[in-house]
Formats: C-alpha cells, sequence, structure tokens
C-alpha cells in the first residue's frame, strides 16, 4: 500500500504540472458557463416542452450532469490517456521495470491518479456552477446536496470507466498510439446515444422531467432539446429536484462493470514496459511482396525525379518520413478507396467514400508540424543550411500530395467530368485538413490534438453535413451560396502562417 501511495503522489505531481492540465480545468469552466446561458441570450440549452427550470441548485445539478455524461468522455479521456506514455516519453520505464512493485500495483497507482485528475474537473465545475448560480441571481439558495448527488450518481461511475478505459488503451499495444484515439472516438459517439435514448441514467431523467412537465403545462406542445437550440424567450418554472432512487442506482451497474472489467484486462495486457520477445519472421504473402516490388521501384523513380532541386529532395525525404512505418494493409486500402471513388455514385462519393479516404490518411498526417520531435532529428534541421521556408513548405507539400493521392480516383473523375467547382473544393478541403495537422504539431507537439480536432469537425461537418464544419462541401451549392470554401481557404492560409511563425520562433 505505501509502494502505491508514493506512486500516485508522485505521478499526479508530474501529471498536475502539465500545461494541458491546466488548459482542461479552464476549458472546462468556461465549457460550464456557456452551458448555463444568461436568461437575456439567444440561445437554451435544455429546453422541455418549451420550460426550463430557473437556475436553482436542483436544476443546476442535474444539467450539470448532462454536459459532464455528454462532454468528459471525450475531453478527459484524451487528458489521462497518457499515464504510461509520460514514463515512456521521460526513459523511466526502465527504472520502473526494475523495482520491485507489482505491474498490478503499478497499474492501480495510475487508474487512482487517472480518477483524481478526474474529480478535480469535476469539482471545478461545481465551483463555476455555484457562482453561476449566484451570479444570475434567479435563486441564491444553496442546496449542495442538490448539486453534488447527480454527480455521484450519473458522473463517478463513468469516470471510473474512463479511468479504466484509459489504462486499458495504454496497455494494448495496437490501441495506445493514434489508431486507439480514433477508435474511442467512435465509441464516444455511441455512448452519447446510449447515455441520452437509454432507459437508466440521464435517459430516465430526461424522461422523468418530460413527465413533470407535461403535467404541470398540458395546453403546451413541444419537445425536449438537449444542446444548443436558438430561442429568443423560453419559459421558466420552478423545479425541485428529486432524490435518487433504485432505478438511478441501478443505471450505475453497467458502468461500474466496465470498469472492473477494463482494469482487470489492463493487468492482463500490460507488458511492464517490455518490448517482447522477437517472434519467429514469417514468410510474406505473395502480395507483400508484389507491393514491396512495385513501391521500390516507384521509390526509385521518385528518387530520380527529384534529385535536381533541393525543395523536391526535401519534399521526397517529408513523404518517405510519413510514410515509413505505415503497413501494406494501409496501402492495399489506399489503393482500393480510389478504386471505389472513380466508379461509385456521386452522391455516395461525396456523403461517404471521401471523407472516408481522408479519415484513412489521419495516423499518416497527424506527426507533420513535429516530425523533428519524433523522428529526432530536430537539431539536425535547425543547423541545416536549408532555409526554414523551405522546409516548412516541403512539409506542408509532402500532406497535401499524400491527401491527393488518397482521392486520386476523385480528382481523375472529377477532371474527366468538368466538375471544376467540385475540384476546387476537393483541393480546398485538403488545403484545410493538412493545414490544421500542421498547425496542431507545431502547436502542441503531439499528434493527439489534431486526431481529436479533426475527428470532431469530419463527424459534425462531411458525415453529418453540418454546413458549417463542412470542409469537403457535400452539400455543393449550399456550400457554395454561404461562402465556405472561401472561409475554410482563409483559415487554412491563416493556419499555415502562423504555423510558419510558431516553427521559426522555436
Amino acid at each position: 500500500m505505501k509502494q502505491i501511495w508514493q506512486c500516485m503522489v508522485a505521478d499526479f505531481k508530474q501529471r498536475t504540472r502539465q500545461q494541458s492540465y491546466m488548459v482542461t480545468l479552464l476549458a472546462m469552466s468556461v465549457l460550464t458557463l456557456l452551458y448555463f446561458p444568461s436568461p437575456d441570450t439567444q440561445y437554451q440549452t435544455l429546453v422541455i416542452n418549451g420550460y426550463r427550470g430557473i437556475y436553482n441548485s436542483a436544476w443546476i445539478g442535474v444539467c450539470l450532469a448532462m454536459l459532464n455524461v455528454m462532454f468528459l468522455p471525450i475531453i478527459c479521456f484524451y487528458l489521462v490517456k497518457n499515464a504510461l506514455e509520460l514514463d515512456r516519453q521521460s526513459k523511466t520505464c526502465e527504472l520502473i521495470a526494475a523495482t520491485s512493485i507489482s505491474k498490478q500495483a503499478f497499474l492501480f497507482a495510475k487508474w487512482g491518479v487517472n480518477l483524481l485528475i478526474l474529480l478535480s474537473i469535476v469539482l471545478a465545475m461545481l465551483l463555476s456552477s455555484v457562482l453561476i448560480q449566484l451570479y444570475y441571481g434567479e435563486s441564491y439558495q444553496i442546496d449542495m446536496w442538490a448539486l453534488v448527488w447527480p454527480q455521484l450518481v450519473f458522473v463517478l461511475p463513468l469516470l471510473l470507466a474512463i479511468a479504466s478505459i484509459a489504462i486499458l488503451f495504454e496497455s494494448i499495444t495496437w490501441l495506445k498510439g493514434g489508431f486507439g484515439n480514433v477508435a474511442y472516438f467512435f465509441l464516444w459517439i455511441g455512448s452519447i446515444t446510449q447515455s441520452i435514448e437509454g432507459v437508466s441514467g440521464i435517459g430516465a431523467v430526461l424522461e422523468s422531467l418530460d413527465m413533470e412537465v407535461a403535467a404541470r403545462f398540458p395546453a403546451e406542445q413541444g419537445g425536449t432539446n438537449v444542446g444548443i437550440t436558438a430561442s429568443e424567450s423560453v419559459s421558466t418554472f420552478v423545479w425541485h429536484g428529486f432524490e435518487p432512487s433504485v432505478v438511478h442506482l441501478l443505471g450505475m451497474l453497467p458502468l461500474l462493470m466496465i470498469s472492473l472489467i477494463g482494469l482487470s484486462l489492463a493487468f492482463l495486457f500490460f507488458d511492464r514496459f517490455s518490448n517482447g520477445s522477437l517472434k519467429e519472421a514469417k514468410k510474406p504473402w505473395r502480395i507483400v511482396s508484389v507491393i514491396e516490388k512495385v513501391t521500390g521501384i516507384l521509390d526509385r523513380l521518385f528518387a530520380g525525379a527529384t534529385k535536381s532541386f533541393a525543395f523536391t529532395r526535401l519534399l521526397r525525404l517529408e513523404f518517405k518520413l510519413m510514410l515509413k512505418g505505415q503497413t501494406n494493409l494501409w496501402f492495399i486500402g489506399l489503393v482500393t478507396l480510389n478504386v471505389c471513388q472513380a466508379f461509385v455514385d456521386q452522391d455516395l462519393l461525396l456523403s461517404l467514400f471521401l471523407p472516408i479516404s481522408l479519415l484513412w490518411c489521419v495516423l499518416v498526417i497527424s506527426p507533420l508540424g513535429q516530425l523533428e520531435r519524433q523522428t529526432n532529428t530536430f537539431e539536425i534541421m535547425a543547423y541545416s543550411k536549408q532555409s526554414p521556408l523551405l522546409q516548412n513548405m516541403a512539409s506542408f507539400s509532402a500532406g497535401w500530395g499524400l491527401l491527393a493521392l488518397a482521392c486520386l480516383g476523385s480528382i481523375a473523375r472529377y477532371v474527366v467530368m468538368a466538375e471544376w467547382l467540385l475540384l476546387v473544393q476537393l483541393f480546398v478541403a485538403i488545403s484545410f485538413m493538412v493545414s490544421l495537422a500542421y498547425f496542431c504539431g507545431a502547436f502542441t507537439q503531439t499528434k493527439r490534438m489534431f486526431e481529436v480536432v479533426f475527428l470532431v469537425i469530419w463527424y459534425i461537418g462531411p458525415l453529418q453535413a453540418g454546413l458549417y464544419l463542412d470542409f469537403l462541401g457535400v452539400n455543393s451549392q449550399s456550400s457554395w451560396d454561404a461562402g465556405m470554401p472561401y472561409y475554410f481557404l482563409a483559415i487554412a492560409s491563416g493556419l499555415l502562417l502562423l504555423t510558419m511563425s510558431i516553427k521559426r520562433t522555436r
């Protein structure tokens, strides 16, 4: 127990001193403020049958629990999914592996620190909500139990599950990197639907509120809106809340089971920072041999075509750095997606195959902006004779070229069919995606920010056809009418200039 406590204290000090922790605390406090808009604002976040409760402790406590259920899993998972990675980056993993602490005790300490960090964020949001209630002044009576119990019943089991899933993802080799970040995003999308529409948890609270408002105001006709809803005037009512029941407590059990199972599987998969034993080499498949021969020929042709100029030589090296480590399966998928782009229906191409093709390259271009740090070539690049502008443009062009290759089937199709507006939109989308990856990598020196931010934009924009985030122009005519290609081109140019300024300063 003493070993676990010492490990937790040291790890908690290290991780709470990170800039990302302080930024997350501030961001969640601001999000809490935005989730409880002023009574005279033009939007509302929780409207039931045309009504919302006054800002008393009961209403704020339940609304805060809904906010936490929706956003804590996506924001805080990526915050705490670095417990083991920090030890690898600081080169202390070998020292830990050589100590007498068991891997069960070590992982339990890491899980405990994850939970403490998440609890501190919820505590900051609770304090912010108390200040919000006093500031708006619709009720000055602070009922701490009404504020706290929804967090204990609905949010605390979720925190236990997030802490366990983060440890589990870091313990499994193929989930600890970018693929795990992408996979968890889609897991979160499914969990929101389950939490809001389920028969227990937050779903039970919403159902109870619907019934109560319908009984108190039977003449009104409306629906329940969870999220940002444009509304100039909403009627209010006094809601005194309700006490937790057996139904709410039973709703905790699935998340508690997920937490227990996740931590148990982490104990099983964690290799105690071992590189693993060398496996016997297997004979490659025939198609793999063909791919390797083709890529070798293409590389020699590429080297011959780019050897005359400094920029093209840098471009080739940046391109090879990005593709280094990619599996043959990835290349097969890239070719397959290009073939599908050339032959599928145009509506299906815009709404499905082009977004998937861009998503296929997310993990490849996410290191942009910090490739020098990842490949340990920062000092070499800093003292090279090449100008920083040439280096930056080569890196940007390599990312742009890779996405263009991923969309080559669409580009050829648009040229043949003379769909010039769609071709321009695709070029703008590629420029925006590369600029965003380049900026996120240079700003944070990690891949994670781009992998998370882009997935949110990709899901709400191209996949769900949200006009103001649809950088790909799924509804082409509506996008041009709203001037979205111009906006995204301006954003891409601004991000590129800002990135070059950041890299020049460093």
